[in-house]
């Protein structure tokens, strides 16, 4: 699914365009060159790669858990009431995508008085970020009446975080873009490896976490231009040691127990400096 921000930035590339070459060609100016199709179709598109949601989403990850039926296990996700005790900007933006496993996790699962409390923790967290102004206004109406709907709420949930991260860079906020990924996917990992007290001894469980394994590392590469910024270096430095314990034993369907236990414990250990 596009972002809604990023159609109305290509409608608009797209108008700005036309009337460019509507002037140049009423004023007979052949030289203008940003008015041909082809120079035109090739912005757009770059627009669209620059500003499109780079990962795979949450509900990916949350939908694999669904279909091998672990259960939901309540208590697991961080505790929504505390989304008004972060301060700095770094640990609201880490948490917002913590939130947004979390509110992806009861969607999935039809945990209706959660995701509005998972919703409610995201709003106050966008709202702290001063991210207001990337969703729609109707927003908490629309999650409201579509509790019982859950595709359609799964396509609400979606967008509105693929527009927080559009917004996030097309005002500048790169690298608070990429600590909200960081949340995103490390807390997927996290309740991946925390469902089950047998985690090692489920295949389907490592074919999640092994499905998790790409995305991190297009999160690493990302990552590297920033990793020396005060607001990033930390985090950059979680994501590298989580890829790090992949590349342990390289392998698409299998990890060893060793890996399996390491990346447990790297994970609860990161997750609770994240939520404290």
């Amino acid at each position: 699914m596009r972002k809604t921000s990023t159609y109305k930035l290509v409608s608009l590339a797209v108008l700005l365009a036309l009337f460019a070459g509507t002037i140049s060609s009423c004023t007979g100016n052949k030289k203008e060159k940003k008015s041909d199709p082809k120079v035109v179709e090739e912005a757009i598109k770059e627009e669209i790669e620059e500003y499109s949601y780079p990962i795979v989403s949450a509900f990916e990850v949350t939908n694999m858990l669904n279909e091998i039926e672990a259960s939901y296990i309540v208590g697991i996700t961080n505790d929504a009431e505390k989304a008004g005790s972060y301060f700095s900007e770094k640990d609201r933006a880490v948490n917002l995508g913590i939130y947004t496993a979390d509110l992806a996790y009861a969607t999935t699962y039809n945990q209706k008085a959660d995701v509005q409390s998972y919703f409610a923790a995201t709003e106050t967290l966008v709202r702290e970020l001063d991210l207001t102004s990337a969703f729609d206004e109707e927003l908490p109406e629309k999650i409201e009446a579509n509790l019982d709907n859950k595709d359609a709420l799964v396509d609400i949930i979606t967008e509105m975080f693929q527009n927080a991260y559009t917004y996030l860079n097309q005002q500048g906020r790169t690298e608070v873009s990429y600590l909200v990924l960081s949340g995103t996917v490390i807390e997927g990992l996290y309740l991946t490896t925390h469902i089950s007290e047998n985690t090692f001894q489920n295949p389907k469980l490592i074919e999640a976490i092994l499905f998790q394994k790409e995305p991190l590392m297009k999160l690493e590469s990302m990552m590297a231009e920033y990793k020396d910024s005060e607001l990033l270096k930390d985090v950059y430095v979680d994501i590298v040691e989580i890829n790090e314990i992949y590349a342990m034993e390289e392998g698409t369907t299998s990890m060893t127990k060793d890996q399996v236990e390491k990346l447990t414990d790297l994970l609860t250990k990161m997750r609770s400096n994240f939520t404290r």
